[in-house]
């Protein structure tokens, strides 16, 4: 698998494509909070708990669901 670069408040962290932000960030140690996202179950990003703002884009998304992308600045 590929991996990739992006830089969530400030810190740098490459990880695997596919790699939610969530995930992304635990990586580098930025809890986000939580209530419907589970490891060992889908993912469906329905309580909005853990929205984050991502530079350049429009809506607050929600991080369990939202796959990395080269390059994003979540905060």
């Amino acid at each position: 698998m590929d991996r990739i670069r992006l830089t969530i408040d400030g810190k740098e962290v490459e990880v695997l494509s596919g790699t939610t932000v969530l995930n992304a960030a635990e990586q580098v140690g930025i809890h986000i909070p939580r209530f419907c996202y589970d490891k060992v179950l889908s993912s469906c990003g329905a309580c909005r708990i853990c929205v984050v703002e991502i530079e350049g884009m429009r809506n607050l998304v929600a991080s369990c669901v939202t796959p990395a992308a080269p390059g994003m600045r979540p905060s």
